[in-house]
């Protein structure tokens, strides 16, 4: 995912499973006592369990875009500019969510390591991909431990 594009999440939708969430805990508390599943299993459990199910989820979802954010920007912070010449580039034939994952051969020219060639795999989306093309310059950040790790710019 080029530098710019950041894991943003839809208060929207999390609305709506709050209130999903909600209405299995209350409408645990609102069953008549001795109601079962079909299987037997208590239905207040049953309830409480999928609101909790559905908490937990919705926990995982808002951590991991939180610390993904985190490391991009510590990386935008910590991580030099560099410039790089695109040397190749081809798809993997990976996708994920339907965005290409592209193989780079870059030329990179850091300010604090000597230039080199380097084989950088990363996501871009459809529409930006029309930025990238062979022999086109681009800025890109590297990593001070690490010179074959960058991340397109």
């Amino acid at each position: 995912m080029p530098m710019g594009m950041r894991t943003s999440i839809n208060w929207n939708v999390f609305g709506m499973f709050g209130v999903i969430i909600l209405a299995f805990f209350v409408a645990g508390f609102l069953v008549p006592e001795g109601s079962e599943t079909d299987d037997g299993f208590p239905l207040n459990y049953f309830l409480w369990g999928m609101g909790g199910m559905f908490l937990v989820s919705i926990t995982g979802v808002v951590l991991w875009a939180r610390l993904s954010n985190r490391r991009r920007e510590r990386i935008e912070r910590e991580w030099p500019d560099a410039k790089a010449t695109i040397l190749e580039m081809g798809e993997t034939g990976t996708y994920i969510n339907n965005q290409p994952r592209i193989r780079f051969v870059l030329h990179v020219d850091s300010p604090i390591h000597p230039p080199r060639d380097v084989v950088h795999k990363q996501v871009v989306p459809l529409t930006m991909l029309s930025q990238f093309r062979q022999g086109k310059t681009i800025g890109v950040k590297v990593n001070p431990e690490d010179p074959d790790d960058v991340l397109l710019g």
